[in-house]
């Protein structure tokens, strides 16, 4: 992989991103993915600093994330992220971890949105058009297909399982629960025994609508027929995010 037309940083599996068995946990990722996109981002001088002179902010809206290998309590390696472009509505974000000798332990795409902050709504994308470039970073991509809408048959109901009241700790700087806390409640609302025996290989996320202090999220679970589980977290009648997560 060539690294001159991405963005790098050393990465280290600490205590705080490791679970009970010593592993990198999916929202430890997620956590250092978010930040290496505000730091990509900058780098190409777009970042949430040059978008609210525009009264407007980075939204993550979609993510697939493929874990192709856990990585290790104080295992150190690469974090890797750049800018696929603009794919119909979305702006695209690559990431890869590395480990040590270079391989992908953990591959993902991200699609964003801008949010302009003052009316909550999202911005066309051409209005950015001065400062984001609509071509990629890199030809690269970590996975080639973007993160997909997550559906699942109609037919089937799926059963609550848990209530979230969105607090101090799960609140951002954009003044909304921050989009990886909705992946620690997922795992949180799933069967011990899958969390605890059991490493996620693959999770697609969406977001469809923010959570604000206060706000209760109830969250809905349901096991499709390939093992695969579904969670999805509502406010009253509105879909805050829906995530598929794949185990071992």
């Amino acid at each position: 992989m060539v690294f001159e037309d991405k963005y790098c940083k050393h990465a280290h599996i600490t205590c705080y991103r490791a679970d009970h068995r010593d592993l990198l946990r999916p929202d430890a990722f997620l956590d250092m993915a978010q930040q290496i996109a505000v730091e990509g981002a900058d780098s190409l001088h777009f970042g949430d600093d040059q978008l609210k002179e525009r009264g407007c902010v980075w939204v993550l809206a979609r993510q697939h994330v493929v874990f192709d290998r856990p990585m290790h309590f104080k295992e150190r390696g690469r974090l890797v992220t750049w800018h696929r472009g603009i794919q119909g509505l979305f702006f695209v974000r690559d990431y890869m971890l590395l480990d040590g000798a270079g391989n992908p332990a953990v591959r993902s795409t991200s699609s964003w949105v801008v949010m302009n902050y003052l009316e909550r709504r999202a911005v066309r994308a051409d209005f950015l058009s001065e400062i984001v470039s609509t071509e990629p970073q890199s030809p690269d991509f970590a996975i080639e297909a973007l993160a997909e809408k997550v559906n699942y048959p109609r037919n089937l109901e799926l059963e609550k399982v848990a209530s979230h009241v969105v607090r101090y700790s799960d609140v951002d700087h954009n003044e909304h629960a921050n989009n990886v806390k909705y992946t620690v409640w997922a795992m949180d609302a799933l069967p011990e025994e899958l969390v605890y025996d059991h490493h996620v290989k693959e999770l697609t996320i969406n977001f469809n609508k923010e959570a604000r202090p206060g706000d209760t999220v109830d969250l809905y679970h349901l096991q499709e027929a390939d093992g695969s589980h579904i969670i999805e977290g509502r406010t009253g009648e509105h879909q805050v995010f829906i995530e598929r997560l794949r185990f071992d």
